[in-house]
């Protein structure tokens, strides 16, 4: 039976019979690791280490539309960005705060501000999310759209808000 045994490890990678303990010195995990494949190291191009002159951490890029896109009075900005598209009069933008305002209060602010800019709401699909709230708004003949997400968590709610918009629109 002890054959068998030694013979099934075998077969298996271990090198190691039931009575014979491993070794885990840091010398044989050291050489194990080197053996192993090594990881893949994230893609460094990928994240960026600070900010770019098209968005902000903790506060309002430089361009944002806050006539377009109202801040709550108590928002705690998280993010934003304003991105130029091309040589177009075209941004692509983002906002991400939070704030203790209700879910249904967050949505009239931005729908009000919206509609009032000629978007129009499109019609609720079936959450296909966790958000407590969602929404798109359209203008332009599509060209312009605008998405608005509200997260609900016990201490308020985290606010994401991205879309492409005509700069002077």
């Amino acid at each position: 039976m002890t054959g068998l045994s030694v013979l099934l490890l075998a077969l298996t990678g271990c090198a190691a019979t039931p009575e014979e303990p491993v070794d885990q010195s840091p010398q044989t995990t050291a050489t194990a690791r080197e053996q192993e494949p090594a990881e893949q190291a994230p893609d460094e191009t990928l994240v960026a280490p600070t900010p770019d002159q098209h968005s902000e951490v903790g506060s309002l890029v430089e361009g944002f539309p806050v006539d377009l896109l109202p801040l709550p009075q108590d928002a705690v900005i998280l993010v934003t960005s304003a991105v130029p598209v091309g040589d177009a009069d075209v941004q692509e933008v983002s906002l991400n705060l939070r704030t203790a305002m209700s879910s249904d209060e967050i949505l009239t602010t931005y729908r009000d501000a919206l509609t009032a800019a000629g978007f129009a709401e499109l019609p609720e699909t079936s959450p296909q999310s966790d958000l407590a709230v969602e929404s798109t708004f359209t203008r332009s003949g599509g060209d312009e759209l605008v998405s608005i997400g509200v997260l609900d968590t016990d201490s308020g709610r985290t606010v994401s808000i991205g879309g492409r918009i005509r700069s002077q629109g």
